[in-house]
């Protein structure tokens, strides 16, 4: 049924492992540990995602 309203369409894709194929995939929690105060930024300004498998467990980025 047209009725010529505008619609929007929400897309959302699932990691895939890049070794197995698997959908199974989490992401990794940065480990955090005690640093200099004056270096903090440096790793707390990496905006990177990191994935592991929990078939075959490779990790990407």
């Amino acid at each position: 049924m047209d009725r010529g309203e505008d619609v929007a369409v929400a897309v959302v894709t699932a990691e895939v492992c890049p070794q197995c194929g698997s959908f199974d995939v989490r992401v990794v929690e940065p480990v955090w540990f005690a640093v200099e105060l004056a270096r903090g930024h440096e790793l707390r300004d990496d905006d990177r995602v990191e994935f592991l498998c929990r078939d075959c467990s490779t990790g990407w980025s």
